[in-house]
């Protein structure tokens, strides 16, 4: 849970400081390799982090930083 908490404050402190949209902020945080495990470990195993990825995916389509391989979601 405390990962989580710091996650979202840390795609709001990129939204605030590069002036970026959440997409941009998370594609920013993606790029950092301690955050990108992180990230892909969650949306595989917290059902919480599971429901929000797959809501990414149906509202971003095709600019969705996270896609479907078989039954795992992996990360672009």
């Amino acid at each position: 849970m405390e990962d989580r908490n710091r996650w979202i404050l840390h795609i709001k402190e990129l939204r605030s400081r590069q002036g970026a949209s959440i997409l941009e902020a998370e594609r920013i945080a993606l790029s950092d390799p301690h955050w990108r495990r992180w990230v892909e470990r969650q949306i595989n195993t917290d059902e919480r982090c599971h429901k929000f990825a797959r809501s990414h995916m149906k509202a971003n389509r095709d600019a969705a930083l996270i896609y479907k391989d078989g039954e795992m979601l992996k990360l672009r």
